[in-house]
């Protein structure tokens, strides 16, 4: 069973080996790097003592971040970190299973691995191995960061019980997907499975924690609902206020259960089926489906989707949260500081909306890089040649794409800004111009114009590493606009991302002028880029 392990663990590392080091790199150093910057602006003890009395036990801090146990930084460093930073545990590894499990079946690669000395199991023990050794690192970068950078806020104990939890958390994850990737037929659908789920448990842990009573301590205690998720495991050590180790027995359980039932399961079926049944599709494709607009829409409908529901909790959370955050904002001249950093100027109101909006425009931008991917996705696969015997030309197909992708954003930022007011018009007693905020949501449409045209230039010229490159930069966007201020860097540094180049809207006036350059620039992007990929082969550089 065991026969060719070595060979597929190092095929796997191979295949990831930009992916993997970036997802633990960016995890364990992003966190490690919250710690200075929430001491720095909320580390003084009256700005500990209003969030406390704010989040302990709001229902809505306890839906979003779990309680605050305690007026202290570790409490803070908690609910600001452990929830937020699992998710992005959890999506690292169910990808990286379905990638080297489900996805190897659907594209036939595993029936060539097979051919040789391999046993079916081998490939789904190889990829759990990555897996251990991806949240290993996760677990001792992330305790021994905090150890050695905040050895007066909590103990050296603490810090490696966080790290502890967050990795066993990860290799969970892990495990649930193992076992998804034996029950449906092609990857996407295990991947929307996944997602779902990882969805579903982290609602069950906010209604446990909406749902539960404070001890005689004050200290929160969850309902019993909150232990139906692997989000609630990993809040229950509370590792940097009360530290619990018992509560990682069941996660350890939990693996050794999920592990053996995949591969129970694996045994049970054949090569690229799965255990459920494949949902039989309608025996005729609508009319709409039919043009190249329709497929177009089919391929990103998906995406678009996904990314929307993302942003609309996102923005229906913001606006509830609104109310308590003001008073934060009031008492607060770290956290005044704070919103200046992220863009938010002026009155209490639109700064902090400002702020957060620029938040939600960096999903938008995200959802922008991830559509346009699928141009690449759709070569590389193959598929793109079968589309172009057609009469369907390559500028038709790019375009239409690209359509679709731009208006669906548009769409987003839209709806970001008019949400973002309606929702703080119902939940307070301010009372926002709708049709202002849907304006300031829109200005940023230029900044995902040049966006899209970066990646129809690479796409164009380097289309094997466009996803990359791109993404690279969007992270350091998005580092720049949460922490670079913050960090006090040169001003020039600063520059480098062009949201610092726009204003935040509704708290700053809108200025034509870069919106008027940014859309110049995005166009001659799109020339340079569309004569690139007119001029070159499919599949080539």
């Amino acid at each position: 069973m065991f026969a060719g392990t070595k060979t597929l663990i190092g095929l796997i590392l191979r295949r990831d080996r930009v992916k993997l080091p970036l997802w633990i790199i960016g995890i364990t150093a992003s966190l490690i790097a919250m710690v200075p910057v929430l001491r720095d602006v909320y580390g003084d003890e009256a700005s500990l003592t209003t969030l406390y009395q704010t989040f302990s036990l709001n229902p809505a801090g306890l839906f979003l971040t779990g309680p605050m146990d305690a007026p202290n930084f570790g409490a803070l460093m908690t609910i600001e970190t452990i929830l937020w930073w699992g998710l992005a545990i959890a999506f690292m590894n169910t990808l990286l299973v379905v990638r080297h499990t489900r996805q190897n079946e659907e594209i036939g690669a595993q029936e060539l691995i097979l051919s040789g000395q391999v046993h079916r199991g081998t490939s789904l023990i190889a990829v759990l191995i990555i897996a251990f050794l991806a949240n290993t690192l996760i677990a001792v970068g992330i305790g021994a960061g905090m150890a050695a950078l905040e050895t007066s806020l909590w103990t050296t104990d603490q810090a490696w019980l966080y790290g502890l939890a967050m990795g066993l958390f990860g290799f969970a994850w892990a495990a649930i997907a193992a076992v998804i990737a034996q029950l449906v037929e092609s990857a996407r659908s295990a991947n929307g499975i996944l997602a779902g789920l990882i969805g579903v448990a982290f609602l069950l842990r906010g209604i446990g924690d909406f749902m539960g009573t404070a001890n005689a301590d004050g200290i929160l205690q969850p309902t019993w609902l909150s232990w139906l998720s692997p989000f609630g495991w990993l809040q229950a050590t509370r590792p940097l206020t009360f530290p619990e180790w018992w509560p990682l027995i069941v996660p350890s359980i939990f693996v050794v259960v999920a592990g053996s039932v995949a591969f129970f399961l694996l045994s049970k079926r054949d090569v690229g089926a799965g255990i459920l049944p494949a949902r039989k599709g309608h025996a005729r494709a609508s009319r709409f489906l039919g043009t190249p607009l329709g497929l177009t829409w089919h391929l990103q409908k998906n995406i678009f989707i996904g990314w929307l529901i993302g942003v609309v909790a996102m923005v229906v959370t913001i606006g509830v949260l609104v109310p308590e955050m003001t008073h934060v904002y009031e008492s607060s001249e770290n956290m005044k500081t704070l919103i200046a950093a992220m863009g938010g100027t002026g009155a209490i109101i639109p700064a902090f909306l400002s702020a957060m909006l620029s938040i939600v425009v960096l999903m938008v931008i995200a959802y922008t890089i991830q559509g346009l991917g699928k141009l690449r996705g759709e070569e590389s696969s193959g598929h793109l040649e079968n589309l172009l015997a057609t009469q369907l030309s390559r500028m038709k197909w790019m375009g239409l794409h690209g359509i679709v992708v731009t208006i669906g954003g548009a769409f987003m930022l839209a709806l970001s800004g008019g949400l973002l007011a309606l929702c703080v018009n119902l939940v307070s007693d301010y009372q926002l111009d709708i049709w202002e905020y849907t304006l300031a949501g829109l200005s940023y449409l230029p900044l995902l114009f040049v966006f899209a045209g970066m990646y129809i230039v690479l796409f164009g010229l380097l289309p094997r590493i466009a996803g990359l490159v791109l993404w690279v930069y969007y992270g350091f966007v998005a580092f720049m606009s949460w922490l670079g201020p913050l960090l006090k860097l040169d001003q020039q540094i600063l520059d480098l991302s062009l949201l610092t180049h726009l204003a935040a809207a509704p708290g700053e006036e809108i200025v034509a002028r870069p919106l008027i350059i940014f859309s110049i620039v995005a166009i001659g992007l799109l020339i340079i880029g569309t004569t690139a990929w007119r001029h070159r082969n499919l599949l080539e550089r």
